[in-house]
């Protein structure tokens, strides 16, 4: 069997920045109100509109209205007219947007060669250099980015776009069912009138997720047992729940021997998390994971590739809707051992 491993080599630096360009974008001042909620607030009565309104923080030029819609301050009285229907639509106001002993393969095998385990060692460190880099990226854009409630005056210009991207506005107090079930999506601007935030929503770890880990770990020794040794992660995944998670787990573990040589182990799998106790801002559960484990030991010139089957606990302290702390603590068997890690870093759903 051939052993699994990522090259990353020289281009390294050039794909540290394309995945940081691709996953960065500053916060903006839109923000982004949903159908859903929409729907809701067209059946308040228009004074009560802006009391409690849900949005999710825009990143870079998404929800950018076309044009500028004029600034409300917090004295203007509440005045609703019937929107501007154009065949049985919102006026479009002349904008398109887009369109919608070790027994590896049953029986072992020995390589001789030299300086493998250095060689996925350095290689490791560049992508885990690769992988932090994007976890920091993640964390300032959908770490730090408004998800939850805020107060708005009922006049506040509410900037809504259709099915096709057609695109209107119009004061959230003139906001009309019809309109609500016509939009797509709506946005407002914090620079466009009173703005009092009421508070983040919850951790959602609902959609893609991504995690970044570091730790210690044992290593499988050839002949000696095992070794502690540094250990680095990340995850990427996706949780159709709040409690249910899917994730790719890439991790990699390595130390030395008594005479200085790499001991280097890659380990690949599937994972099921499930966190189903909270306390607070304190979430709490397991972990279950199945792949395969990639030995190389250039003290005695041994590659090796083996199943792996892991599992463990989770602790996770939420920050933001979008950014947790995870510690995890499990045992991972593989190579005839059982070999205990322990990593923490920072999750991003």
């Amino acid at each position: 069997m051939s052993r699994p491993h990522l090259t990353l080599r020289g281009a390294s630096p050039a794909l540290a920045l394309a995945l940081l360009v691709s996953t960065t974008g500053c916060p903006s001042a839109s923000h982004r109100i949903t159908r859903g909620e929409l729907i809701e607030l067209a059946q308040k009565p228009p004074e009560a509109r802006g009391e409690r309104v849900r949005v999710v923080q825009s990143l870079g030029g998404a929800d950018e209205p076309p044009s500028p819609a004029p600034r409300v301050h917090a004295g203007v009285s509440v005045y609703v007219a019937a929107p501007i229907w154009v065949d049985g639509t919102p006026r479009h106001h002349g904008y398109h947007g887009p369109s919608s002993g070790y027994h590896g393969d049953g029986g072992g095998s020995v390589v001789r060669r030299s300086n493998v385990a250095r060689g996925q060692k350095e290689e490791a460190k560049a992508w885990l250099i690769v992988a932090g880099i994007v976890a920091g990226a993640l964390a300032f854009t959908e770490g730090v980015r408004y998800d939850g409630w805020v107060k708005l005056h009922p006049m506040q210009p509410l900037h809504l776009w259709g099915p096709y991207g057609d695109y209107t506005w119009m004061p959230l107090a003139e906001l009309t069912p019809e309109v609500a079930e016509w939009a797509d999506h709506g946005a407002v601007r914090s620079d466009e009138g009173p703005w009092q935030p009421l508070g983040r929503a919850p951790l959602d770890r609902r959609g893609f997720s991504y995690s970044f880990l570091l730790g210690a770990g044992q290593v499988p020794v050839v002949n000696a047992g095992v070794d502690a040794g540094f250990l680095g992660r990340f995850q990427i995944g996706f949780f159709p729940s709040q409690i249910i998670g899917i994730q790719a787990d890439i991790a990699y573990n390595w130390t030395q021997d008594d005479t200085g040589a790499d001991i280097f182990d890659g380990r690949y799998s599937l994972e099921l998390d499930a966190l189903p106790f909270r306390a607070g801002a304190v979430h709490a559960g397991g972990y279950g994971q199945i792949g395969l484990s990639s030995l190389s030991d250039d003290g005695v010139s041994f590659d090796d590739v083996d199943a792996l089957f892991g599992g463990g606990g989770l602790l996770q302290l939420e920050l933001t809707t979008r950014l947790a702390l995870t510690v995890r603590a499990g045992v991972v068997a593989a190579h005839d051992e059982g070999l205990f890690e322990l990593t923490g870093g920072v999750s991003i759903y």
